[in-house]
């Protein structure tokens, strides 16, 4: 079969799973993984003959996106901020809107100029904390998450791509302490409301770790709180807060960190939602 009889069939069995928009990036994305051809090579050699094993791989892969388990999950990688992260579904894949929240905190830290600690809440995959270390060589970054088999994969991440992290495994919900004063504590915590789930792809409700997506209905902002409570006490004097947020929860969520004590601001995302938040103690300002 040739490539090009090959992404026609492909886009013909998935034409029910995926919209054409999104189901040109995965065949492109399943195609390189298996032949090593990049969008651009692909072009080129669209009328050129696969070998025959790959086509039996890609069809084999392609009989587990149908089910609509990620691509991300399936070849076992994503990219984030520039570099290859290794995923599979013990941790959250990483959005585009979470580059952003890295790039403000980048952007934060480029107007200070000088070394910080750095502690990322529900690291799941180490993007946002080994990609704040590589942009941020000079600052001490720590990475907590509840789960274990998340900092497992966190740690393979940061050892292929060379980012020396402190890990720490424990239940942010149940903590009363950090191990030090921070002047950047940021996380993109769950926050989703159980009762959305009906309104999910299945790709994200069936496969990605729950965990690390959803609240309760009745305490959607708990997350929040919590840290918020302990950057009360182990925020360094000017120290800064920053979240990934709800884009339904802008009113709730600033009104939450007003009462607590904070300055906040709300930031949107490429595609105009309201998306992440900084916030700093009002006594230290």
């Amino acid at each position: 079969m040739s490539l090009l009889e090959i992404k026609q069939t492909l886009k013909h069995k998935l034409a029910d799973t995926y919209e054409p928009i999104e189901l040109n990036s995965i065949i492109a994305m399943l195609i390189e993984h298996v032949t090593g051809w990049d969008t651009l090579k692909q072009a080129m050699r669209k009328n050129d003959e696969i070998e025959e094993t790959h086509v039996i791989t890609i069809n084999e892969l392609a009989d587990e996106l149908i089910t609509g388990k990620p691509i991300q999950y399936i070849l076992g990688k994503t990219w984030f901020m520039g570099n290859e992260f290794l995923v599979n579904k013990s941790v959250l894949i990483p959005r585009p809107e979470t580059e952003e929240l890295v790039d403000w905190v980048i952007e934060y830290a480029n107007i200070i100029q000088k070394p910080m600690q750095i502690i990322d809440i529900g690291t799941g995959s180490g993007c946002i904390a080994i990609s704040l270390k590589r942009l941020l060589p000079s600052c001490t970054v720590t990475a907590l998450d509840i789960s274990e088999a998340a900092l497992e994969v966190a740690k393979k991440n940061a050892e292929i791509l060379n980012a020396d992290i402190e890990w720490i495994q424990e239940d942010i919900l149940k903590s009363n302490s950090l191990p030090l004063s921070y002047d950047i504590i940021v996380s993109n915590p769950p926050y989703i409301p159980f009762r959305e789930t009906a309104n999910m792809q299945v790709q994200v409700k069936k496969y990605e770790p729950s965990i690390a997506l959803f609240v309760t209905n009745e305490d959607p902002l708990i997350f929040y709180k919590a840290i918020g409570r302990l950057g009360e006490k182990y925020l360094a004097p000017k120290g800064q807060l920053f979240f990934e947020i709800h884009h339904d929860q802008r009113k709730a969520i600033l009104a939450l960190f007003d009462e607590m004590g904070y300055h906040a601001e709300i930031r949107q995302d490429m595609y105009g939602k309201d998306r992440m938040l900084r916030a700093s103690l009002k006594t230290s300002n």
